[in-house]
């Protein structure tokens, strides 16, 4: 059986390069502190951004967003893919989102050479040539097969550590 895309499925992605430079940014522009800072880190259970997950990072990143825009020192940016919302039959702007993570997590590549890797992948398997043109149905078969790769990789290197 297929696995449905929901919210929960962000709680084991560590957070994105994107994601921990907009937190250092934001730290800066508030001017917060080190030992503030650590202290909100340390909220998260965690002592490094590069620690947080996803779903922790976007929390983190929506607290100084709101402080920030508050202040007058930020312009809230829309999220990436919203686009993309309100397509009938189509991947909703989550499931596009889910997919460029979950594909360039665990990767050394930059975004760009990710990207133009998860192209290929999508037009050689799926016959699509942009994840903005994924139905839901294969958005939903896209993250399985991500997944499953995953899967088979890190079953592969525990194998080769026996």
């Amino acid at each position: 059986m297929e696995e449905t895309w929901n919210v929960r499925t962000y709680k084991h992605i560590m957070a994105t390069k994107s994601q921990i430079k907009r937190i250092h940014m934001l730290k800066s522009r508030l001017c917060i502190d080190e030992s503030t800072y650590r202290e909100m880190l340390s909220s998260y259970g965690v002592s490094s951004s590069k620690d947080l997950t996803w779903q922790q990072a976007d929390k983190l990143l929506k607290t100084l967003e709101d402080d920030a825009v508050a202040l007058d020192l930020w312009k809230k940016m829309p999220l990436k893919f919203e686009d993309c919302a309100n397509r009938e039959d189509m991947a909703t702007p989550s499931q596009i989102r889910l997919i460029m993570g979950l594909w360039r997590e665990d990767s050394n590549l930059d975004d760009k050479t990710s990207q133009e890797k998860l192209w290929i992948f999508l037009d050689t398997h799926f016959k699509i040539s942009d994840v903005k043109f994924l139905t839901k149905t294969k958005a939903n078969s896209v993250i399985h097969a991500i997944r499953k790769i995953k899967e088979n990789y890190k079953n592969k290197s525990v194998a080769a550590q026996m």
